[in-house]
């Protein structure tokens, strides 16, 4: 009796010790706002990212949404698409991509901070891009055809580096043409 009085003290006493380690686990010092730019390097395993891509241009209906976590060095990318702008489309899943947090191939980023003049932060309107934290939102706002155009490309690229079958993606490889480019004499 003595002895499973003491394997059951010792057996409490390491279930709390567990919760107290997991329980450090839960406080996440990333601030959308603020981090943006360095989401996959500032991100930690408690943080989950949702984007939200509107990929419609012209004809081509579209939404893109991505699920980012991380484990340990691992960002995991989870797609989901719909090829309706209707509310209540079903979104198709994609097979989860994993990467490493230091992988050179995507290149989001990057991409955040060249489109940081499109951002809005306090917007109650979804932009073309959105990010989700929590209760946090970031929207990144196009002005017309020919500036959504050019975003639209921009993301199409940068999403091709990690996923070149993608079918949703379908911008990439476009050439983005100056303005200047255009004037001839």
């Amino acid at each position: 009796m003595k002895n499973a009085l003491k394997i059951l003290i010792l057996t409490l006493i390491f279930v709390s010790c567990k919760k107290e380690t997991k329980a450090e686990l839960t406080e996440s010092n990333f601030k959308l706002k603020k981090d943006y730019a360095e989401l996959t390097n500032k991100m930690n395993e408690v943080d989950t990212i949702k984007v939200w891509m509107n990929l419609s241009q012209c004809t081509f209906q579209g939404i893109e949404k991505l699920t980012i976590t991380r484990k340990k060095d691992s960002i995991k990318i989870q797609p989901e698409y719909a090829e309706s702008m209707v509310v209540g489309t079903e979104f198709k899943k994609s097979y989860p991509i994993i990467i490493s947090a230091n992988d050179e191939k995507w290149k989001f980023n990057e991409f955040l901070k060249r489109n940081e003049n499109r951002l809005v932060s306090d917007s109650l309107k979804y932009g073309q891009l959105q990010i989700t934290l929590n209760n946090e939102k970031l929207n990144f706002f196009t002005n017309g055809l020919g500036d959504s155009g050019k975003f639209l490309i921009d993301y199409c690229n940068t999403m091709k580096n990690i996923m070149p079958k993608s079918e949703y993606h379908i911008y990439a490889g476009t050439k983005i043409i100056d303005e200047t480019e255009l004037i001839t004499e």
